[in-house]
C-alpha cells in the first residue's frame, strides 16, 4: 500500500505539498510504515527543511538502519558533517540491528571533510566486522577518506585489495597520488589503468593527469599526449 504513495512525493513541489501528503499520511496510518517515513525525511531535507526531516525520524518509534542511514545522509548533503558523525555514533550505540551498508559512504565522506581520522578508522573497522570489506562502493570511499586526509599508504592498501576496480576507484587513486604530491606515481597509475585496458578514463582522471603532467613539466610525455590525442576525438 505504501507503494502506491511514492509517485506522490515526486508531485511535492515545495514544503506546503509535503506537508500535506504527510497529513494524509498521518490520517491513514501509513507513515507508520518505514517507507514512507523514510521517504518524509529525505524529501523534508531535499527541501530545505532538516529540522522537519529529523521531527519525523525522531517520532518513529524504531528506525531500521536505512532510515538512520538517510538522515546522515541528509545531514551530510547539508553540510553538518560532525552532526552525521554525532548520528551514527548515537545508530551504532543503539540500534539492535545490522548495519546497512548503505549507511557507511555517507559517513565516511563525513569523516574524510572533518578530517576526524579518528572515527574514520573506527568505521573502517566496522565495516570489517559488518563483513563489508569487499563492497565496491564502501571500498572506495574509504580510499578517498584516507587520500583526501593524507594517509596515501592506507588509501593504496585498500586499493590492493579491491577485488574489482572500476573507474571510480581508478580515478580516485590517481587523484589523490597528483593531491599528495606524487605527480610521477599517478601517471604510472593511470599508465597502468590505460595498459590494462579494463576501463575508460572518466574526466576526473583526465584532470588529474593533466595536473600531474603540468607538475612535472613534462607536457610531452606520452601519456600526456594521449591525452591530447582523446580530447581531439
Amino acid at each position: 500500500m505504501t507503494v502506491l504513495y511514492m509517485p506522490l512525493f515526486r508531485r511535492c513541489t515545495n514544503s506546503r505539498t509535503l506537508s500535506q501528503l504527510h497529513a494524509h499520511l498521518f490520517i491513514t496510518g501509513l507513515h507508520s510504515h518505514p517507507p514512507a517515513t523514510t521517504k518524509l525525511i529525505e524529501s523534508y531535507s531535499q527541501m530545505g527543511n532538516l529540522e522537519f526531516s529529523r521531527s519525523v525520524f525522531d517520532t518513529f518509534p524504531r528506525p531500521d538502519s536505512f532510515m538512520w542511514g538517510v538522515l546522515i545522509k541528509c545531514y551530510v548533503w547539508g553540510g553538518f558533517l560532525e552532526e552525521a558523525i554525532s548520528l551514527y555514533q548515537e545508530m551504532v550505540n543503539q540500534t539492535q540491528t545490522q548495519i546497512s551498508n548503505f549507511v557507511f559512504p555517507s559517513v565516511l565522506k563525513a569523516c574524510s571533510s572533518c578530517g576526524d581520522l579518528g572515527v574514520g578508522g573506527k568505521v573502517h573497522r566496522r565495516v570489517i566486522k559488518c563483513g563489508f570489506e569487499s563492497d565496491a562502493v564502501i571500498k572506495t570511499s574509504l580510499l578517498c577518506m584516507y587520500g583526501e586526509m593524507g594517509y596515501l599508504d592506507d588509501a593504496c592498501k585498500v586499493f590492493d585489495t579491491m577485488p574489482v576496480r572500476d573507474v571510480v576507484a581508478w580515478s580516485s587513486i590517481v587523484l589523490n597520488y597528483v593531491q599528495n604530491g606524487q605527480a610521477r606515481e599517478g601517471l604510472e597509475t593511470f599508465s597502468q589503468m590505460i595498459s590494462l585496458a579494463v576501463v575508460e578514463p572518466d574526466s576526473v582522471a583526465m584532470l588529474s593527469v593533466a595536473e600531474a603532467c603540468a607538475e612535472l613539466g613534462s607536457l610531452k610525455l606520452g601519456v600526456c599526449s594521449w591525452i591530447c590525442s582523446k580530447e581531439g576525438d
